[in-house]
């Protein structure tokens, strides 16, 4: 009987390492990216970007694109981080969403992004973290999408709930990656490969999304066809 208590816990104790270390890897892999692109830029403008202005400001973009990229990470990383061990408090309060939304996309500043049903309704959330759960679900879809197709966003009630839709014409997710895509760092198989060009990716913002919709009891459901589009439904209470 000891034996087998000793071995579940040794089993556990190997599982949680196995799993920190695949963390750290991960973490180690999303940062080496955007830390070789800009060494690379810089060694570039060290010798020829006075001399060519175009290839100053490609250099420049790019380091300030891989930046960014590295500040998301960190600042999720730390979101995460602060959330398991329960130092991630929220403050609800009666919030019209319709407005809030509104409010987000015209912030969020992207073309391609339209709201197309926007029916008024209140519920009880934190404005700041449903904000980020937009953004994470944003990001998500116009990164998957081809540049010339827009991202669609529907707001709909019922009797007791809020529906909203976030609508790509991306590339898709395979069913068996569906449930996997909340995990943190997971990479679905190749075929759902980012489209657009200068979108950052960092592999945590739907791990984000998934414990800000957990707090407010906000249920979601993922639909999608292979080379048609994705569809994130997020029910929502309402007051």
């Amino acid at each position: 009987m000891r034996l087998g208590i000793k071995s579940a816990r040794t089993r556990r104790a190997s599982e949680s390492f196995s799993r920190q270390q695949r963390f750290v890897n991960d973490v180690s892999h999303e940062l080496r990216t955007p830390l070789t692109v800009i060494r690379g830029y810089a060694d570039i403008l060290e010798r020829y970007g006075a001399a060519d202005p175009e290839l100053f400001r490609e250099a420049v973009t790019s380091i300030k694109n891989s930046a960014q990229n590295m500040q998301n990470l960190v600042e999720n990383l730390l979101f995460l981080a602060r959330a398991q061990h329960g130092n991630q408090p929220l403050t609800k309060v009666p919030i019209n969403l319709d407005e809030l939304l509104k409010k987000f996309v015209e912030a969020y500043r992207s073309p391609r992004v339209h709201i197309t049903k926007l029916a008024p309704c209140k519920i009880s959330a934190d404005a700041e973290f449903l904000k980020k759960m937009f953004a994470a679900f944003l990001d998500n879809a116009l990164r998957y999408s081809p540049p010339d197709k827009p991202v669609t966003l529907e707001l709909t009630t019922a009797a007791d709930s809020a529906t909203l839709k976030f609508i790509d014409c991306g590339v898709g997710i395979p069913k068996e990656d569906r449930e996997k895509i909340f995990d943190p760092f997971y990479r679905a198989d190749k075929a759902r490969t980012k489209i657009s060009v200068g979108e950052n990716s960092v592999g945590l913002g739907l791990s984000v999304a998934k414990w800000i919709a957990d707090r407010h009891a906000i249920k979601i459901s993922v639909s999608s066809i292979a080379g048609a589009g994705s569809t994130f439904a997020l029910t929502i209470p309402t007051i």
